[in-house]
């Protein structure tokens, strides 16, 4: 029975939210209404206060943004906005949040146990990775976060949103924090991420064998599920296979993307999660076939396209929502799929020092898209050479245009909440998956690199990386550029005296999701 009110108070919350298309979704409704994504209302800009070294260099652990009342400050933003995300890879001392030109904090709690979900009185169930807390913290005028304690190295970041002044929000308070409607809709959708399938949902479904099968739907509707697999053999990876989606009898593809990497699974590794297989808000990959729960609207009809060697009993099948009519802010769901294999490149005259600046020329972009639209996540798929950490790159983000990147990160393993490297951890929102060979090779050879065992050199390590943003989504006006540095420790210097190598043979493919304006 639990179960049963839970769904149907998360099909109420999101049919709320799409009736209410001028406005956006602040706080714990951000979770559950995810039909916010593709409805744009330009009135939401996203940015993120780090620790980042304003000199470019990779020195992102001792850079703070002022004081206020004997702590240094973190983050310091006037409203009306939401933090949604803080983020830290080694927190100590004390984390205290002033809302709205309080003296007082309204939060105060050990930063370590703020970010592991620990602080008595406030939610737990939204930290994830090691470690980042995404329970919101929403705000009238002002906030302020400070770390009291906060020991170097001290890396961070929070990120947020700000909102036009006709947006009403409501300012957190620690005493209704664990109650209301939207804090129990976004446990329950965070503990079984993706859209309920209630009574009223229409199921399309094509199977065939050929090379190329397509799912034609008219009509206006938004698509809550797309599932794909081989029906003879489920847990298929279905590699060399193409996903294409069109939208309103164009001719453009809105998605055109290799199949398994859509689902976050282009090497195959959807065993390997700590669950055993893959799910978090809007992608399932496991024995059971791909799923994908992105809200994907639609004015007169789609078509879904699968294609690729043929002979395969392949089925899609799609849950569409009938509408009548989309809203005039109404986007379209995107995804773009980019790969590059980059040659060896392991010389000494490439070896650049802890301190060194790196032109963000040589950055791996995600995507570059002009328009209007909501940035919703990316997918980062590395084949790593060797044992050597390669995720020293920043993530940064330039939206309309910006001189400078609105979110500029502190690390690629960070921008996916994690840190110091890769472990396996899997979320609702985001995940890192490393699979790397062992290699024979002493302690000793990782400091001395004349004593390193040169087969190590040559081992292609397979790292997954997601990160979605149902409620930190990125909004841009004009155009948006997604990038990470490519940086890496270098195999020819010992990585404990701070030296990288800016290329390294690693290969790099990523998937970008977005919503854009037609």
């Amino acid at each position: 029975m639990k179960k049963i009110l839970a769904s149907g108070l998360l099909f109420g919350l999101l049919m709320s939210a799409a009736a209410i298309s001028d406005q956006p979704v602040t706080g714990m409704a951000a979770f559950s209404n995810l039909d916010q994504l593709w409805q744009y209302n330009g009135k939401v800009k996203t940015a993120m206060s780090s620790s980042t070294d304003p000199k470019g260099s990779n020195k992102d652990f001792m850079y703070f943004h002022g004081r206020y009342k004997g702590g240094n400050i973190l983050a310091k933003i006037d409203g009306p906005g939401c933090v949604y995300r803080i983020w830290s890879a080694r927190a100590s001392g004390t984390i205290k949040v002033y809302l709205d030109g309080s003296g007082k904090p309204e939060i105060s709690c050990p930063f370590k146990d703020y970010l592991k979900g620990r602080c008595p009185g406030l939610a737990s169930e939204f930290s994830v990775g090691r470690t980042a807390n995404y329970m919101p913290i929403c705000f009238e005028k002002s906030v302020i976060i400070t770390a009291p304690g906060f020991e170097i190295p001290a890396y961070y970041q929070v990120s947020y949103q700000t909102y036009d002044s006709s947006v009403k929000v409501s300012t957190f308070k620690k005493s209704a924090a664990l109650s209301g409607p939207d804090y129990q809709a976004a446990k329950a959708a965070w503990a079984n991420p993706g859209p309920q399938m209630p009574a009223g949902i229409e199921r399309a479904e094509s199977t065939g064998k050929p090379g190329e099968l397509s799912l034609v739907i008219k009509g206006a509707g938004v698509i809550r599920k797309l599932a794909i697999k081989n029906i003879d053999n489920p847990s298929d990876p279905l590699a060399g296979y193409q996903l294409k989606i069109f939208w309103d009898d164009s001719d453009q593809a809105a998605v055109d993307v290799p199949l398994n990497a859509f689902f976050l699974n282009q090497f195959d590794l959807k065993d390997k999660w700590p669950a055993g297989s893959l799910k978090n808000f809007f992608v399932s990959a496991g024995k059971d076939g791909y799923s994908a729960t992105f809200p994907m609207p639609f004015a007169t009809g789609a078509k879904i396209i699968v294609s690729g060697p043929g002979g395969k009993n392949i089925q899609i099948a799609a849950f569409r929502e009938k509408r009548d009519s989309l809203p005039m802010n109404a986007m379209r769901f995107h995804a773009l799929y980019k790969s590059k294999e980059f040659p060896e490149n392991e010389k000494r005259e490439n070896i650049i020092s802890f301190l060194t600046p790196v032109s963000p020329d040589h950055n791996w972009v995600a995507l570059d898209e002009s328009g209007r639209g909501n940035y919703l996540g990316c997918a980062l798929f590395v084949k790593s050479v060797g044992t050597v950490w390669w995720g020293e790159g920043d993530e940064m983000d330039w939206i309309d245009g910006s001189a400078s990147p609105q979110i500029q990160g502190t690390g690629t393993e960070d921008e996916f909440n994690w840190s110091w490297g890769y472990n396996p951890h899997m979320s609702a929102v985001s995940g890192t998956l490393p699979v790397i060979p062992p290699c024979d090779e002493t302690i000793v050879a990782q400091v001395v690199p004349q004593l390193r065992n040169k087969e190590c050199q040559k081992i292609r390590g397979e790292n997954i990386a997601y990160r979605f943003r149902p409620s930190d989504y990125v909004p841009f006006e004009k155009s948006i550029k997604v990038s990470y540095e490519i940086l890496g420790n270098s195999f020819l210097a010992p990585h404990l005296l701070g030296n990288m190598s800016q290329q390294r043979g690693d290969d790099y493919a990523s998937v970008a999701y977005w919503y854009e304006m037609q």
